[in-house]
């Protein structure tokens, strides 16, 4: 073979090596958040994602969401104890290739003895956690849904709308759930915040509000749903946005399919 004929046979079997490398290298890359967690099968896996600003925690027990809502375990210091601002953090735990249990902690990242797929795109969490709460098991459903909130940049209502009329597949701990979201999304839409679940968390109250917000609540405890024309009459018309937001809280409580059409008239742009 001449000398030219084996540096052309050399350089079409570096590209083919060359391209094969990119062919094999391509999909890893371009896998779905969905499809990597399901490659576990068996085990556990963990993934973190931006968190909507102001989320901190302690990246173990307990999340903040706000001026002193706090999520995990209680503690009367826990004001004093430091709160990072962090990645959320999820470890799934999956049997049979099913997501049998969710975890989440947001703060400095940590091992969490799982196969671990570094970060991933906020949005994209939110999507697949959504699609276990929407189609997952009883033990994983509602679990999935307070990590999807917490995602940044995420748009998650709409999926919550879903699970609340769902009563079919979804049980009434999920379906309650959704429905809480749903009322802290609406509020956050009258405080003209839209996408923010913890628009309340983020004001300073006063006592007349709080004394407006105990009227509410009596109206929430009314008997057989007595109370829900008033409360939805509340939530579309009262000139204080925490009474409104208040109101929007104990429907979500009531579950009522009425608070779902004023959630998504709300919601709806």
């Amino acid at each position: 073979m001449r000398s030219e004929e084996r540096g052309s046979t050399k350089t079409a079997s570096f590209v083919r090596a060359l391209v094969a490398t990119l062919l094999m290298a391509a999909p890893l890359q371009a896998q779905s958040l969905a499809s990597r967690v399901a490659a576990v099968a068996d085990g556990a896996v963990t993934f973190h994602y931006a968190a909507r600003p102001g989320i901190c925690g302690d990246g173990e027990s307990f999340i903040r969401t706000g001026r002193s809502s706090y999520h995990g375990s209680f503690s009367t210091r826990r004001a004093m104890e430091p709160c990072d601002f962090g990645p959320v953090q999820v470890r799934l735990t999956l049997e049979d290739g099913a997501v049998r249990r969710v975890e989440t902690w947001v703060g400095t990242l940590r091992s969490r003895s799982a196969r671990d797929l570094g970060e991933v795109s906020a949005p994209e969490a939110a999507r697949y956690l959504m699609t276990i709460a929407e189609r997952g098991g009883s033990g994983a459903s509602g679990k999935a849904i307070f990590p999807a909130v917490l995602a940044d940049s995420a748009t998650v209502w709409p999926a919550l709308l879903a699970i609340a009329r769902d009563r079919g597949t979804r049980s009434r701990s999920t379906r309650s759930d959704a429905l809480f979201w749903l009322s802290r999304f609406a509020s956050g839409a009258l405080a003209g915040r839209p996408n923010s679940p913890f628009a309340e968390d983020e004001d300073e109250r006063s006592d007349d509000d709080d004394l407006k917000k105990h009227a509410v609540f009596v109206l929430s405890q009314l008997p057989r749903d007595e109370g829900v024309p008033q409360l939805l009459e509340v939530a579309r018309s009262n000139p204080n946005w925490r009474v409104r937001s208040q109101a929007l809280f104990w429907l979500g409580q009531s579950g009522d399919p009425r608070a779902l059409d004023l959630f998504e008239s709300l919601l709806r742009p």
